[in-house]
């Protein structure tokens, strides 16, 4: 596919490079950290003008008054599109895929079940364990999921597993990365050098190039690793809901793994994962998820563990978090 970027000549070609690299390191720095994670990339000033895709209006863009992404169609191909070119990236800057063969099998079989309840067969789901001790999991358009080692340590049965993974796969199920990337608080949230290089990346006839992917790599790092707006999450929690109706999963266990993070994360907390959204808000969450388990018809099935158990012997549950029942 022809590189968009060539168009702008070498001096543009030149401040992409140097808007990735800057990219790159303040992610690099960022993600180092074991801690539960932040994001806020702080990119400086450009000092040179970026070429503007035709139709964008640049000054509504840089005060958010608009979405970049306006206008601009894409689909279900552009999802699988952007799940394949960035999963393995995202892999290597989360720490890089955990060296236990068999770890890897178990939560791919365990995930089996899950997976299965979606309705877009053609997404290529894919699951990987993370060497990153974060409690944290996220999914990239297309259904290409992360699950970070550290979280199995704070599931206390299967049943919390499971509602990670129907959570997270709720928000590619329902292409929430494309719909954020379409909307203004997503515009908001860039810093005035990205949406530069954003704007400058989508070309002329404003179809979701490799140069465009490229630019997307960190602003699409920070969106799935800390999360989505408020509805998108609450819609991200009913779906873990209808994964539960589907597989045999006990809903009364549907809100313990929030339960966890409420233990864990201190009351003053700010940060946001892909998992957690403050306290009140995730004491709302757990509250929308308790009332709609309620509503849930009694299962027609028994969950199948799948690896979970073997999971846990590599990493048992903190004994603090060991729940009896």
């Amino acid at each position: 596919m022809t590189d968009h970027g060539e168009k702008t000549g070498a001096c543009g070609h030149t401040t992409r490079r140097r808007v990735v690299r800057g990219l790159a390191s303040a992610a690099a720095t960022t993600i180092a950290s074991p801690a539960i994670a932040q994001f806020s990339f702080g990119f400086g000033n450009s000092d040179q003008d970026g070429p503007a895709a035709p139709g964008i209006d640049l000054g509504r863009v840089f005060t958010g008054l608009t979405s970049l992404f306006e206008g601009l169609t894409l689909g279900e191909e552009d999802e699988i599109r952007l799940g394949n070119a960035l999963y393995p990236r995202f892999i290597d800057r989360m720490g890089g895929a955990y060296r236990n063969r068999r770890a890897q099998t178990e939560l791919r079989n365990f995930s089996e079940d899950i997976l299965a309840t979606t309705g877009r067969p053609n997404l290529q789901w894919e699951v990987t364990l993370l060497n990153n001790n974060t409690v944290n999991a996220w999914v990239l358009p297309g259904g290409k999921i992360g699950v970070n080692k550290g979280l199995l340590r704070y599931t206390s049965d299967e049943a919390e597993l499971a509602a990670v993974l129907g959570h997270e796969i709720g928000h590619a199920e329902l292409s929430h990365g494309l719909s954020q990337l379409k909307s203004e608080s997503f515009t908001k949230g860039l810093t005035s050098l990205s949406r530069e290089a954003l704007a400058g990346a989508m070309g002329g006839d404003r179809l979701l190039s490799d140069t465009l992917i490229d630019a997307l790599e960190f602003p699409l790092l920070q969106m799935v690793t800390t999360g989505y707006s408020e509805e998108r999450e609450f819609e991200a929690d009913q779906h873990l809901i209808a994964v539960f109706g589907n597989t045999g999963h006990d809903p009364s266990k549907a809100a313990n793994f929030f339960r966890t993070l409420l233990e864990i994360m201190p009351p003053s907390q700010q940060a946001t994962t892909s998992l957690y959204s403050t306290h009140p808000g995730t004491e709302e969450r757990i509250r929308r998820i308790e009332a709609a388990a309620s509503d849930l018809p009694s299962a027609q099935r028994v969950a199948r563990p799948g690896g979970y158990a073997a999971l846990k012997r590599t990493f048992p549950t903190r004994r603090h978090l060991r729940r009896r029942g």
